[in-house]
Formats: structure tokens, sequence, C-alpha cells
């Protein structure tokens, strides 16, 4: 009998992108300019961020403003976003699950980096651990669920004091500014909020060898549209004394900050203008 032939291999299917509606894309457009944006916008500015012309965003805002998803200042022309895009906003916040969507980011930046890391949300003793993922490397602590942290000198306290109103972390700081006092340590007003603002403008805050000697954390917030934190993430790594660690922790701070801010965003937080 011949020999059979080697029958090629099949080719791989061809995957082909979905073709939408170019229009609804477009209209996306012209709602995201209007949700960027800090106030009313003109007709051309929308046109110009939408990258359409301006009697074609003008087509597209009359659809709108009769669906309710934008409004016209009678006085000055120009357009905002209307009660539907706001009954939108709220329903889509409603269902969107923020421990859900903070965990997946710790999970994806822990396997990167391969660090421990943990979930804190505040608690009625202040900064609480709700989620650990360990990495492959123990690190010789016994932070677990439930691990309640310092607000003045651990960095996932830092981020709940930067953020949290003062009258929700006072009393866990002057505690603390007592016992520091007791053991000859002195920590003045100014130097709690030198604190806060460097927290706030780095976007992260850093603890260095407070549970152990050369240990270390990164602590980054998940905020909400309000700007209030709800989560954070912190990152514990070691840091042996006279060597440098890779990634080094200004690479590992960045990727942090790019997580939360991920998440904040979905959530409906705005950075503020600079």
């Amino acid at each position: 009998m011949p020999a059979s032939k080697p029958q090629k291999n099949a080719a791989a299917p061809v995957v082909r992108e979905k073709k939408g509606i170019q229009s609804v894309e477009v209209g996306v457009r012209v709602i995201d300019a209007l949700a960027a944006a800090t106030g009313s916008l003109p007709l051309r500015d929308i046109g110009k961020e939408a990258g359409i012309s301006a009697s074609q965003a003008h087509r597209y805002l009359t659809s709108f403003a009769k669906s309710g998803l934008v409004v016209q200042d009678p006085a000055t022309g120009h357009y905002g976003l209307g009660p539907r895009a706001l009954r939108w906003g709220v329903s889509a916040m409603t269902k969107t699950d923020v421990f859900t969507l903070a965990s997946q980011a710790l999970d994806r930046i822990c396997e990167r980096f391969d660090l421990t890391g943990l979930l804190c949300v505040w608690g009625e003793s202040g900064p609480t651990c709700i989620r650990l993922k360990r990495s492959t490397f123990l690190i010789g602590t016994d932070l677990g669920l439930g691990s309640v942290f310092p607000v003045l000198t651990s960095a996932s306290g830092l981020v709940f004091m930067a953020h949290l109103p003062d009258a929700i972390t006072k009393p866990f700081i002057q505690k603390e500014i007592t016992r520091a006092k007791a053991r000859g340590e002195r920590i003045g007003p100014g130097d709690v909020e030198r604190l806060c603002q460097t927290v706030r403008t780095q976007g992260y805050a850093e603890g260095h060898g407070h549970y152990v000697s050369n240990l270390s954390a990164l602590a980054a917030p998940i905020l909400d549209y309000q700007g209030t934190v709800s989560t954070v993430i912190t990152l514990i790594f070691r840091e042996p004394p006279g060597q440098t660690i890779v990634p080094s922790p200004a690479e590992i701070a960045t990727a942090l900050v790019e997580e939360t801010r991920g998440v904040s965003r979905s959530i409906g937080w705005k950075p503020e203008e600079a």
C-alpha cells in the first residue's frame, strides 16, 4: 500500500474584529468629551475633543438633548451631561464591586513582582487587612487577615490619614502621638500635615523597618467618585542592608499607583486638575 501523505496542519482560524456601528462610537466620544470636562462646554470644544466637526457634534447633541443625556444652558449655549447620564452613572456605580476590582488589582501587581500584598479597609480599630496575598518568598512576619496597623507609622495608615476626614483619623492620631511622647519622640501637628501632603503629592506612602528591621512597605489608595479612600493596596518586601533590590522600590511604587488609579477611575474618581 502506498504510504499515506502527511496531512497539512489546519490553518489557524482568523479572528476578525466584529463590526460595530460607527455613529454610536462617535456618539460615545461626544459623551466622553462632556464627561471629562469640569464644566459645560461650547459646541466647538466638544467637536474638537470628539474629533469631529462642530456641525457633526451639533447633530449628536440635538438627539442626546431630546433623550435627556445632554442639557444645554440657554444663557451660554454650552452643553453638559443631563439627568439620564446621571442615572446611568449612578446605576453603573451601584453595580461595581470595588472590592472585587481591588482584589484583581492586588493579584496582578503581586504576581507581576512576586510580592506579598494586602488589601486594607478602615475598620473600627483603624487600618485593617481584609485580604492577604503571599509571595513565593517568606517574609517572616505574623501579618494576616484582621491585622490592624498604626496610622502614623505604617504605609497603610499613612494613606488613610492623608485621604480620610480629620474627624475620623484624629482620635487615632492623638493616641499614637501620646504613645510616641512616652517613648521620648516628638510629633506635632506640623509633622502630621507634612506626612499627609507627601502622600497626596506622591500618590503613595512608604514605610520602612516598623515591623521588621529590613521590611519595607508601599501603599496607595483606591479613591471613589468623591475622592474618598475606599480601600488601600499595600505591598511588602525586604530591603537587605546595603543591597539594591530589583525591581527598585521606585519601579514598584510607579506600578502600584498605576494599578490603584486605574481602579479608582473605574469607580468614578477623577484626578484633580494640575
